[in-house]
């Protein structure tokens, strides 16, 4: 994909031209980028944010792991009829089979640290961090016995999101809108049960439930958003627009207004990148994206030196 960038360049093709060859993967980037800050947005709220750094790993395991097990799933149990050429060969085919897995892999991670925290088993940062590191050693493990699909795999890994085609869009869009409906509809539910769980109880409002949704809608964006765009983008966007917006916001809305936003400017200002530099997609918008933290810092270091009056 970065050749094909790099063709672009040399063929001096203009802006209108690039964009048509790849809207689809900018149309899903953009999505990613509205929708992924949000839930990045709760998990700061609920002071999980280190879950937007280890569940993409988990969904990467898992579909590295789809890989592995391929040919064995194609001979013994079948995939609609699929040959393993067929399935390599045609990665909108096996989407929902690689779907599956990231979405078990996410979901059973999730609710592993759900229950050890519940359950006060070590620090939250302890847990996070180790199983962050299992995740990983598994995606290498996993990635060096797969038989097949390394290609696949190495872009996944690399943040090249190039090759996401119109039946992924479908699919990031029915998911994703999904999730931003919910999480409209149930945004004052979860801001009390985030802030206040034993006042929600009172109020009788159904707390496991909530929880339950919260929890899903993040293992859903996760699993999706790893299988479409691989760890690289979803680690900066559910992470990076949160902290910048929770410096500059004076109340929720605006909190989550402004982490969306920054989430579809660090794509806007990532694609211009990629295009102009060559650079991998997904890597460049978190780098976009990692820009908008210089200025917190920034003017609190010029405040502290500031002259006191």
């Amino acid at each position: 994909m970065s050749t094909c960038l790099a063709l672009l360049r040399v063929q001096e093709i203009g802006w209108s031209e690039r964009f048509d060859l790849f809207h689809h993967q900018i149309t899903a980037a953009l999505v990613a980028g509205l929708v992924c800050p949000l839930v990045g947005c709760w998990l700061l709220v609920r002071r999980t944010s280190f879950y937007g750094i280890t569940l993409p790993q988990f969904a990467t395991a898992g579909v590295v792991f789809g890989f592995m097990i391929l040919p064995w799933w194609i001979g013994a149990v079948g995939l609609g009829g699929l040959t393993i050429d067929a399935a390599l060969s045609d990665s909108h085919a096996a989407i929902n089979y690689h779907l599956a897995w990231a979405s078990a892999f996410t979901f059973g991670g999730l609710l592993l640290l759900v229950w050890l925290g519940r359950r006060g088993v070590g620090s939250e940062i302890g847990r996070v961090a180790a199983s962050f590191a299992i995740a990983s050693a598994a995606t290498v493990i996993f990635g060096r016995l797969a038989p097949a699909g390394r290609s696949f795999v190495d872009e996944l890994l690399s943040g090249e999101i190039l090759g996401v085609g119109v039946h992924e869009l479908e699919v990031l869009s029915s998911f994703y809108g999904l999730v931003l409906v919910l999480l409209v509809l149930f945004r004052h539910d979860f801001l009390l049960v985030s802030f206040d769980r034993d006042l929600a109880f009172v109020l009788g409002k159904r707390v496991t439930l909530l929880e339950l949704l919260l929890i899903s809608i993040t293992g859903v964006t996760v699993a999706v958003g790893t299988m479409v765009f691989g760890p690289t983008l979803l680690f900066g966007l559910l992470v990076v627009p949160p902290l910048v917006a929770r410096r500059w916001a004076s109340s929720m809305t605006s909190f989550h207004g402004l982490a969306a936003l920054l989430g579809v400017l660090s794509v806007v200002a990532g694609v211009l990148a990629s295009f102009e530099f060559d650079l991998p997609l997904g890597a460049a918008i978190v780098g976009a994206s990692a820009v908008m933290l210089l200025p917190g810092p920034l003017a609190g270091a010029f405040a502290r030196r500031a002259p006191s009056i």
